[in-house]
């Protein structure tokens, strides 16, 4: 039987979470920071609410994007001390970690290596069932479902 997974589209005014094992979504959200608050705050906040979320649901593996940035450095370094922090809970919720590239990615949910973002969530809406939700979900929670559905399909149980 596969594990509950938890994965995570990582950044810092965003984080995409999802909840999934090999009977599709079980959970997903985006953590949102405060850009209003202090730096060393808002990784707090992301790690009180993934704590929060390792806590309820209780997953074995974390399924984590790797960095990829052709942005600026400012940006990137935020988005890599939050995804030091995500590494923090796993490690110490004892989660193994499985890390995978955009490519990788793109490959495991559309076949195609170079999807957009709308190619993306197209496949992801149609590969499985997502939970009701009263909101718009967010590319972030979309590429969320991503990244555990290529970590199901790379342990062969999807």
């Amino acid at each position: 039987m596969a594990s509950r997974i938890l994965a995570i589209d990582p950044g810092f005014d965003r984080v995409g979470v999802a909840i999934l094992d090999e009977k599709g979504v079980l959970f997903s959200c985006c953590i949102e920071t405060n850009r209003k608050l202090p730096h060393e705050e808002r990784l707090l906040m992301i790690g009180k609410e993934l704590g929060g979320i390792i806590k309820k649901w209780k997953p074995q593996d974390l399924a984590i994007e790797n960095l990829f940035f052709n942005q600026n450095t400012t940006n990137a370094l935020k988005v890599a001390e939050a995804r030091g922090v995500i590494l923090y809970e796993a490690a110490l919720a004892g989660l193994e970690i499985y890390e995978y590239g955009p490519q990788a990615i793109k490959i495991a949910v559309t076949g195609y290596g170079k999807a957009d973002k709308l190619q993306m969530g197209n496949m992801v809406k149609k590969l499985v069932s997502l939970p009701k939700t009263s909101s718009k979900r967010l590319d972030d929670e979309l590429d969320a479902i991503a990244v555990g559905i290529t970590h199901l399909a790379t342990q062969k149980s999807i």
